[in-house]
Protein backbone atom coordinates (compact mmCIF):
# COMPACT_ATOMS: atom_id res chain seq x y z
CA UNK A 1 0.00 0.00 0.00
CA UNK A 2 1.51 3.42 -0.95
CA UNK A 3 0.40 4.69 2.64
CA UNK A 4 -0.34 2.60 5.70
CA UNK A 5 -3.43 3.94 8.35
CA UNK A 6 -0.47 3.75 11.13
CA UNK A 7 1.56 5.92 8.83
CA UNK A 8 -0.70 8.20 7.79
CA UNK A 9 -2.55 8.89 11.26
CA UNK A 10 0.42 10.37 12.41
CA UNK A 11 0.03 13.54 10.03
CA UNK A 12 -3.55 13.52 10.50
CA UNK A 13 -5.27 11.16 12.70
CA UNK A 14 -8.72 12.14 11.58
CA UNK A 15 -8.55 12.13 7.62
CA UNK A 16 -6.58 9.36 6.57
CA UNK A 17 -6.22 7.93 2.98
CA UNK A 18 -5.89 4.19 2.79
CA UNK A 19 -4.29 3.42 -1.06
CA UNK A 20 -4.79 0.55 -2.31
CA UNK A 21 -1.86 -1.50 -3.95
CA UNK A 22 -1.43 -0.30 -8.09
CA UNK A 23 -2.41 -3.47 -8.66
CA UNK A 24 -4.77 -6.22 -6.21
CA UNK A 25 -5.23 -9.87 -6.65
CA UNK A 26 -8.72 -10.92 -8.41
CA UNK A 27 -11.01 -13.04 -5.96
CA UNK A 28 -13.08 -15.13 -7.61
CA UNK A 29 -16.84 -14.81 -6.21
CA UNK A 30 -16.54 -18.60 -5.44
CA UNK A 31 -13.85 -17.50 -2.78
CA UNK A 32 -15.77 -14.85 -1.43
CA UNK A 33 -19.26 -17.09 -1.49
CA UNK A 34 -17.08 -19.53 0.65
CA UNK A 35 -15.62 -17.11 3.06
CA UNK A 36 -18.80 -15.65 3.95
CA UNK A 37 -20.11 -19.28 4.11
CA UNK A 38 -18.11 -19.92 6.91
CA UNK A 39 -19.64 -17.22 8.77
CA UNK A 40 -23.57 -19.03 8.15
CA UNK A 41 -21.52 -22.37 9.56
CA UNK A 42 -20.20 -21.29 12.87
CA UNK A 43 -23.56 -19.33 13.61
CA UNK A 44 -25.09 -22.43 13.66
CA UNK A 45 -22.92 -24.06 16.37
CA UNK A 46 -23.26 -20.39 18.20
CA UNK A 47 -27.47 -20.35 18.06
CA UNK A 48 -27.51 -24.74 18.04
CA UNK A 49 -24.93 -25.46 20.74
CA UNK A 50 -24.36 -22.48 23.10
CA UNK A 51 -27.41 -20.71 23.17
CA UNK A 52 -29.79 -23.33 22.62
CA UNK A 53 -29.38 -27.15 23.09
CA UNK A 54 -26.58 -27.39 25.38
CA UNK A 55 -28.19 -24.72 28.07
CA UNK A 56 -31.98 -26.95 27.17
CA UNK A 57 -30.02 -30.30 27.69
CA UNK A 58 -28.35 -29.45 30.94
CA UNK A 59 -31.91 -28.74 32.38
CA UNK A 60 -33.27 -31.63 31.16
CA UNK A 61 -30.73 -33.73 33.10
CA UNK A 62 -31.73 -31.66 36.15
CA UNK A 63 -28.41 -29.75 36.85
CA UNK A 64 -28.61 -25.77 37.81
CA UNK A 65 -27.91 -22.91 35.64
CA UNK A 66 -24.47 -22.88 36.40
CA UNK A 67 -23.51 -26.07 34.73
CA UNK A 68 -24.17 -24.40 31.64
CA UNK A 69 -22.68 -20.78 32.74
CA UNK A 70 -19.18 -21.66 34.69
CA UNK A 71 -18.30 -23.40 31.46
CA UNK A 72 -18.76 -21.19 29.17
CA UNK A 73 -16.89 -18.60 31.81
CA UNK A 74 -13.72 -20.88 31.69
CA UNK A 75 -13.73 -21.34 27.95
CA UNK A 76 -14.04 -17.54 27.46
CA UNK A 77 -11.35 -17.32 29.82
CA UNK A 78 -8.86 -19.83 27.86
CA UNK A 79 -9.25 -17.89 24.94
CA UNK A 80 -9.15 -14.45 26.20
CA UNK A 81 -5.69 -15.75 27.25
CA UNK A 82 -4.89 -17.65 23.98
CA UNK A 83 -6.27 -15.56 21.03
CA UNK A 84 -3.65 -13.00 20.94
CA UNK A 85 -0.78 -15.51 21.43
CA UNK A 86 -1.77 -17.46 18.41
CA UNK A 87 -2.93 -14.60 16.48
CA UNK A 88 1.01 -13.77 16.88
CA UNK A 89 2.09 -17.23 15.68
CA UNK A 90 -0.44 -17.22 12.47
CA UNK A 91 1.44 -13.99 12.19
CA UNK A 92 5.08 -15.25 12.43
CA UNK A 93 3.97 -18.41 10.20
CA UNK A 94 2.30 -16.17 7.35
CA UNK A 95 -0.52 -18.90 7.35
CA UNK A 96 -4.43 -18.72 8.48
CA UNK A 97 -5.88 -21.34 7.24
CA UNK A 98 -4.32 -24.39 8.98
CA UNK A 99 -5.13 -22.42 11.87
CA UNK A 100 -9.08 -22.00 11.09
CA UNK A 101 -9.11 -25.38 9.79
CA UNK A 102 -7.51 -27.20 13.15
CA UNK A 103 -9.83 -25.56 15.72
CA UNK A 104 -12.37 -25.72 13.82
CA UNK A 105 -12.37 -29.48 13.35
CA UNK A 106 -11.46 -29.78 16.85
CA UNK A 107 -14.77 -27.74 17.59
CA UNK A 108 -16.64 -29.83 15.28
CA UNK A 109 -15.21 -33.33 16.75
CA UNK A 110 -15.60 -32.11 20.62
CA UNK A 111 -19.37 -31.72 19.70
CA UNK A 112 -19.54 -34.74 18.14
CA UNK A 113 -18.52 -36.41 21.40
CA UNK A 114 -21.26 -34.14 23.23
CA UNK A 115 -24.10 -36.02 21.16
CA UNK A 116 -22.15 -39.39 22.02
CA UNK A 117 -21.39 -39.67 25.58
CA UNK A 118 -23.21 -40.26 28.70
CA UNK A 119 -21.29 -39.00 31.12
CA UNK A 120 -21.67 -35.37 32.01
CA UNK A 121 -18.38 -34.96 33.02
CA UNK A 122 -17.32 -36.13 29.87
CA UNK A 123 -19.91 -34.11 27.94
CA UNK A 124 -19.37 -30.85 30.05
CA UNK A 125 -15.67 -30.73 29.24
CA UNK A 126 -16.15 -31.72 25.57
CA UNK A 127 -18.44 -28.75 25.73
CA UNK A 128 -15.49 -26.13 27.46
CA UNK A 129 -12.86 -27.69 24.29
CA UNK A 130 -15.95 -27.23 21.13
CA UNK A 131 -16.50 -23.66 22.62
CA UNK A 132 -12.42 -22.99 22.74
CA UNK A 133 -12.11 -24.10 19.00
CA UNK A 134 -15.02 -22.23 17.58
CA UNK A 135 -14.50 -19.01 19.32
CA UNK A 136 -10.44 -19.29 18.33
CA UNK A 137 -11.25 -19.83 15.17
CA UNK A 138 -12.92 -16.76 14.90
CA UNK A 139 -9.77 -14.88 15.20
CA UNK A 140 -8.28 -16.35 12.16
CA UNK A 141 -11.50 -16.45 10.04
CA UNK A 142 -11.66 -12.95 10.42
CA UNK A 143 -7.88 -12.77 9.80
CA UNK A 144 -8.99 -14.06 6.29
CA UNK A 145 -11.25 -11.09 4.98
CA UNK A 146 -8.53 -9.13 3.15
CA UNK A 147 -7.69 -12.58 0.92
CA UNK A 148 -11.29 -12.39 -0.44
CA UNK A 149 -11.81 -9.08 -0.83
CA UNK A 150 -9.76 -5.74 -2.57
CA UNK A 151 -8.93 -2.75 -0.39
CA UNK A 152 -12.10 -0.99 -1.12
CA UNK A 153 -14.67 -3.71 -1.33
CA UNK A 154 -14.04 -4.83 2.29
CA UNK A 155 -16.95 -3.83 3.95
CA UNK A 156 -19.59 -5.16 1.04
CA UNK A 157 -17.78 -8.94 1.62
CA UNK A 158 -17.85 -8.38 5.90
CA UNK A 159 -21.45 -7.36 5.33
CA UNK A 160 -21.87 -10.96 3.37
CA UNK A 161 -20.81 -12.87 5.98
CA UNK A 162 -22.41 -11.16 8.50
CA UNK A 163 -25.84 -11.55 6.85
CA UNK A 164 -25.05 -15.02 6.27
CA UNK A 165 -23.97 -15.94 9.66
CA UNK A 166 -27.79 -14.80 10.89
CA UNK A 167 -29.15 -16.80 8.28
CA UNK A 168 -27.51 -19.87 9.28
CA UNK A 169 -28.39 -19.09 13.05
CA UNK A 170 -32.55 -19.10 11.83
CA UNK A 171 -31.69 -21.40 9.19
CA UNK A 172 -29.72 -24.30 11.36
CA UNK A 173 -31.94 -24.09 14.80
CA UNK A 174 -35.05 -24.40 12.31
CA UNK A 175 -33.67 -27.76 10.63
CA UNK A 176 -32.06 -29.26 14.08
CA UNK A 177 -35.21 -28.26 15.84
CA UNK A 178 -37.32 -30.68 13.44
CA UNK A 179 -34.67 -33.40 13.98
CA UNK A 180 -34.86 -33.56 17.43
CA UNK A 181 -39.07 -33.10 17.87
CA UNK A 182 -40.01 -33.48 21.38
CA UNK A 183 -36.76 -36.01 22.35
CA UNK A 184 -33.31 -35.36 24.32
CA UNK A 185 -31.85 -32.15 23.41
CA UNK A 186 -28.80 -34.18 23.07
CA UNK A 187 -30.00 -35.51 19.28
CA UNK A 188 -29.30 -31.99 18.23
CA UNK A 189 -25.31 -32.33 19.44
CA UNK A 190 -24.04 -34.64 15.91
CA UNK A 191 -26.41 -32.74 13.36
CA UNK A 192 -25.33 -29.16 14.48
CA UNK A 193 -21.76 -30.75 14.42
CA UNK A 194 -22.14 -32.01 10.83
CA UNK A 195 -24.30 -28.94 9.00
CA UNK A 196 -21.12 -26.80 10.84
CA UNK A 197 -18.83 -29.49 9.03
CA UNK A 198 -20.78 -29.25 5.78
CA UNK A 199 -20.92 -25.53 5.29
CA UNK A 200 -17.37 -25.09 6.54
CA UNK A 201 -15.72 -26.99 3.52
CA UNK A 202 -16.04 -24.43 0.58
CA UNK A 203 -13.50 -22.17 2.87
CA UNK A 204 -11.34 -24.58 3.67
CA UNK A 205 -11.29 -25.69 -0.03
CA UNK A 206 -11.61 -22.87 -2.26
CA UNK A 207 -9.90 -19.95 -0.63
CA UNK A 208 -6.79 -19.54 -1.04
CA UNK A 209 -4.43 -16.92 1.33
CA UNK A 210 -2.33 -14.18 -0.26
CA UNK A 211 1.75 -13.75 0.53
CA UNK A 212 1.97 -11.16 2.62
CA UNK A 213 4.85 -9.46 4.92
CA UNK A 214 5.42 -11.88 7.93
CA UNK A 215 5.53 -10.12 11.46
CA UNK A 216 9.01 -8.67 12.19
CA UNK A 217 11.22 -11.13 14.65
CA UNK A 218 10.65 -9.16 18.01
CA UNK A 219 11.00 -12.17 20.51
CA UNK A 220 10.42 -15.75 20.07
CA UNK A 221 6.68 -16.80 20.92
CA UNK A 222 6.30 -19.64 23.57
CA UNK A 223 3.06 -21.34 24.36
CA UNK A 224 3.78 -20.67 28.01
CA UNK A 225 3.69 -16.80 27.08
CA UNK A 226 0.17 -16.39 26.91
CA UNK A 227 -0.28 -13.91 29.30
CA UNK A 228 2.63 -11.54 28.70
CA UNK A 229 1.86 -11.91 25.02
CA UNK A 230 -1.77 -10.83 25.46
CA UNK A 231 -0.69 -7.59 27.88
CA UNK A 232 2.26 -6.75 25.14
CA UNK A 233 -0.11 -7.27 22.13
CA UNK A 234 -2.15 -4.88 24.73
CA UNK A 235 0.67 -2.00 25.15
CA UNK A 236 1.75 -2.73 21.54
CA UNK A 237 -1.44 -1.59 19.97
CA UNK A 238 -1.21 1.55 21.62
CA UNK A 239 1.94 2.65 19.51
CA UNK A 240 -0.82 2.11 16.46
CA UNK A 241 -2.83 5.34 16.14
CA UNK A 242 -6.20 5.22 17.13
CA UNK A 243 -6.25 1.46 17.42
CA UNK A 244 -6.59 1.02 21.30
CA UNK A 245 -8.91 3.98 21.23
CA UNK A 246 -11.34 1.88 18.71
CA UNK A 247 -10.91 -1.37 20.92
CA UNK A 248 -12.17 0.35 24.11
CA UNK A 249 -15.65 2.09 22.17
CA UNK A 250 -15.79 -1.52 20.91
CA UNK A 251 -16.26 -2.91 24.24
CA UNK A 252 -18.39 -0.42 25.26
CA UNK A 253 -21.09 -0.55 22.20
CA UNK A 254 -20.60 -4.45 22.24
CA UNK A 255 -21.27 -4.49 25.89
CA UNK A 256 -24.18 -3.02 25.04
CA UNK A 257 -25.39 -5.47 21.64
CA UNK A 258 -24.31 -8.51 23.42
CA UNK A 259 -27.01 -8.29 25.84
CA UNK A 260 -29.73 -7.46 23.32
CA UNK A 261 -29.07 -10.58 21.55
CA UNK A 262 -29.96 -12.45 25.15
CA UNK A 263 -32.37 -9.89 26.42
CA UNK A 264 -34.60 -9.02 23.56
CA UNK A 265 -36.68 -12.23 23.71
CA UNK A 266 -37.22 -12.11 26.97
CA UNK A 267 -37.97 -8.68 27.34
CA UNK A 268 -40.56 -9.38 24.35
CA UNK A 269 -42.41 -11.96 26.31
CA UNK A 270 -42.31 -10.18 29.43
CA UNK A 271 -42.61 -6.75 28.89
CA UNK A 272 -44.66 -5.84 25.68
CA UNK A 273 -46.40 -8.99 25.69
CA UNK A 274 -45.62 -11.63 23.10
CA UNK A 275 -46.80 -15.59 22.85
CA UNK A 276 -43.29 -16.14 21.74
CA UNK A 277 -39.99 -14.50 21.01
CA UNK A 278 -39.83 -15.64 18.15
CA UNK A 279 -42.43 -13.14 16.86
CA UNK A 280 -39.87 -10.47 17.78
CA UNK A 281 -36.44 -12.32 16.80
CA UNK A 282 -37.68 -13.26 13.33
CA UNK A 283 -38.13 -9.57 11.66
CA UNK A 284 -34.92 -8.59 13.82
CA UNK A 285 -33.11 -11.29 12.03
CA UNK A 286 -34.56 -10.64 8.88
CA UNK A 287 -33.48 -7.38 9.05
CA UNK A 288 -30.28 -7.96 10.28
CA UNK A 289 -29.57 -10.37 7.71
CA UNK A 290 -30.30 -7.55 4.78
CA UNK A 291 -28.99 -4.94 6.86
CA UNK A 292 -25.70 -6.18 7.27
CA UNK A 293 -25.41 -6.74 3.50
CA UNK A 294 -26.51 -3.24 2.80
CA UNK A 295 -24.25 -1.76 5.26
CA UNK A 296 -21.39 -3.35 3.74
CA UNK A 297 -22.53 -1.01 0.63
CA UNK A 298 -22.16 1.65 2.77
CA UNK A 299 -19.45 1.41 4.87
CA UNK A 300 -17.04 0.89 1.27
CA UNK A 301 -19.04 3.77 -0.16
CA UNK A 302 -18.79 6.33 2.89
CA UNK A 303 -16.01 5.09 5.77
CA UNK A 304 -16.34 2.48 8.31
CA UNK A 305 -15.98 5.12 10.87
CA UNK A 306 -19.24 7.20 9.38
CA UNK A 307 -21.26 3.81 8.89
CA UNK A 308 -20.67 2.84 12.78
CA UNK A 309 -21.27 6.18 13.78
CA UNK A 310 -24.67 5.14 11.50
CA UNK A 311 -25.26 2.65 13.65
CA UNK A 312 -25.07 3.58 16.62
CA UNK A 313 -27.30 6.78 16.37
CA UNK A 314 -29.74 3.61 15.39
CA UNK A 315 -29.33 1.78 18.64
CA UNK A 316 -29.93 5.43 20.53
CA UNK A 317 -33.12 5.14 19.01
CA UNK A 318 -33.63 1.78 19.63
CA UNK A 319 -33.18 1.64 22.99
CA UNK A 320 -35.18 4.90 23.74
CA UNK A 321 -37.97 3.00 21.97
CA UNK A 322 -37.75 0.10 23.24
CA UNK A 323 -38.04 2.22 26.97
CA UNK A 324 -41.01 4.08 25.72
CA UNK A 325 -43.02 1.75 23.11
CA UNK A 326 -45.93 -0.34 24.79
CA UNK A 327 -47.65 -1.14 21.15
CA UNK A 328 -46.65 -4.28 20.04
CA UNK A 329 -47.22 -3.72 15.92
CA UNK A 330 -44.83 -0.56 16.41
CA UNK A 331 -42.31 -2.79 18.17
CA UNK A 332 -42.86 -5.86 16.32
CA UNK A 333 -42.45 -4.09 12.88
CA UNK A 334 -40.35 -1.21 13.66
CA UNK A 335 -38.44 -1.53 16.65
CA UNK A 336 -37.03 -5.06 16.49
CA UNK A 337 -36.20 -4.45 12.89
CA UNK A 338 -34.21 -1.52 13.08
CA UNK A 339 -32.78 -3.37 15.81
CA UNK A 340 -31.52 -6.10 13.44
CA UNK A 341 -30.25 -3.70 10.93
CA UNK A 342 -28.05 -1.89 13.76
CA UNK A 343 -27.10 -5.72 14.84
CA UNK A 344 -25.75 -6.55 11.69
CA UNK A 345 -24.48 -2.58 10.22
CA UNK A 346 -22.22 -2.61 13.46
CA UNK A 347 -20.46 -5.87 13.41
CA UNK A 348 -20.41 -5.61 9.69
CA UNK A 349 -18.25 -1.88 10.04
CA UNK A 350 -16.56 -2.75 13.13
CA UNK A 351 -14.65 -5.79 11.72
CA UNK A 352 -13.65 -3.62 8.47
CA UNK A 353 -12.56 -0.83 10.09
CA UNK A 354 -10.61 -3.61 12.63
CA UNK A 355 -8.49 -4.72 9.56
CA UNK A 356 -8.00 -0.96 7.92
CA UNK A 357 -6.35 -0.14 11.37
CA UNK A 358 -4.25 -2.84 11.97
CA UNK A 359 -0.56 -3.61 10.14
CA UNK A 360 -1.32 -6.19 7.91
CA UNK A 361 1.67 -8.32 8.74
CA UNK A 362 0.24 -8.45 12.39
CA UNK A 363 -3.42 -8.60 11.84
CA UNK A 364 -3.59 -11.99 13.02
CA UNK A 365 -2.61 -10.65 16.15
CA UNK A 366 -4.26 -7.32 16.64
CA UNK A 367 -7.33 -9.66 15.45
CA UNK A 368 -6.80 -11.28 18.60
CA UNK A 369 -7.27 -8.30 20.94
CA UNK A 370 -10.31 -7.77 18.87
CA UNK A 371 -12.25 -10.39 19.70
CA UNK A 372 -11.02 -10.43 23.39
CA UNK A 373 -12.84 -6.93 24.03
CA UNK A 374 -15.65 -8.92 22.51
CA UNK A 375 -15.51 -11.58 24.67
CA UNK A 376 -15.06 -9.54 28.11
CA UNK A 377 -17.95 -7.23 27.09
CA UNK A 378 -20.10 -10.43 26.14
CA UNK A 379 -19.57 -11.38 30.13
CA UNK A 380 -20.10 -7.90 31.68
CA UNK A 381 -22.97 -6.75 29.30
CA UNK A 382 -25.17 -9.81 30.80
CA UNK A 383 -23.82 -9.00 34.33
CA UNK A 384 -25.05 -5.24 33.97
CA UNK A 385 -28.68 -6.47 32.50
CA UNK A 386 -29.25 -9.42 35.43
CA UNK A 387 -27.43 -6.81 38.14
CA UNK A 388 -30.05 -3.92 37.59
CA UNK A 389 -33.02 -6.17 37.26
CA UNK A 390 -31.76 -8.18 40.73
CA UNK A 391 -31.44 -4.74 42.31
CA UNK A 392 -34.65 -3.16 41.02
CA UNK A 393 -36.90 -6.44 41.03
CA UNK A 394 -39.87 -6.40 37.97
CA UNK A 395 -41.44 -7.90 40.22
CA UNK A 396 -42.07 -5.04 42.76
CA UNK A 397 -40.95 -1.76 40.53
CA UNK A 398 -42.64 -3.57 37.18
CA UNK A 399 -42.10 -2.30 34.12
CA UNK A 400 -39.57 0.74 35.36
CA UNK A 401 -36.92 -2.03 36.62
CA UNK A 402 -36.40 -2.84 32.51
CA UNK A 403 -36.63 0.75 31.50
CA UNK A 404 -33.52 0.97 33.98
CA UNK A 405 -31.94 -1.84 32.96
CA UNK A 406 -32.18 -0.68 28.74
CA UNK A 407 -31.07 2.76 29.98
CA UNK A 408 -27.71 1.15 31.36
CA UNK A 409 -27.24 -0.06 27.83
CA UNK A 410 -28.20 3.69 26.15
CA UNK A 411 -25.05 4.59 28.61
CA UNK A 412 -22.79 2.02 27.05
CA UNK A 413 -23.62 3.04 23.64
CA UNK A 414 -23.41 6.62 23.98
CA UNK A 415 -19.61 6.27 25.72
CA UNK A 416 -18.89 4.06 22.66
CA UNK A 417 -20.37 6.48 20.29
CA UNK A 418 -18.17 9.47 22.02
CA UNK A 419 -15.28 7.58 21.87
CA UNK A 420 -15.63 6.31 18.40
CA UNK A 421 -15.91 9.84 17.42
CA UNK A 422 -12.08 10.61 18.09
CA UNK A 423 -10.88 7.12 15.81
CA UNK A 424 -9.47 7.52 12.55
CA UNK A 425 -11.55 8.16 9.51
CA UNK A 426 -10.33 5.88 7.26
CA UNK A 427 -10.62 6.33 3.27
CA UNK A 428 -10.48 3.64 1.30
CA UNK A 429 -9.48 4.64 -2.41
CA UNK A 430 -8.59 2.82 -5.69
CA UNK A 431 -4.39 3.37 -6.47
CA UNK A 432 -3.88 6.34 -8.28
CA UNK A 433 -0.25 6.28 -10.74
Amino acid sequence: MATSPAAASQAAPHAVILEAPAVEERVSPLAVGSWALYDFANTIFSMNIVSVFFPGFILQLGLRDAAYAFPMSAALLVVALLMPLLGAMSDRAGRRMPWLIGFTLLCIGMTVVMGLTDQVWLLIGAYVIASIGYQTALVFYDALLPSVSNTVNWGKVSGLGVGLGYAGAVGGLWVVTRLVGGGSQQNAFIPSALLFMVFALPCFLFVRERRRPQAPERIAIAWRQGVSQTWRTIQEARAVPGLLRFLVANFFYSDALNTVIIAMGVYATTVIGFGTALEVLGPATVAAVIGSWLFGLVTDRLTSKQSLIISLLMWVGVFLAAMFVTDRVLFQWVVAPVAGVALGSTWTAARTMMVELSPPERLGEFMGIYNLTGKFAAVLGPALWGGTLWLLNPDVYGRFAYQVAIGTLLVMVVIGFVLHLFTPNIKRVKHVS
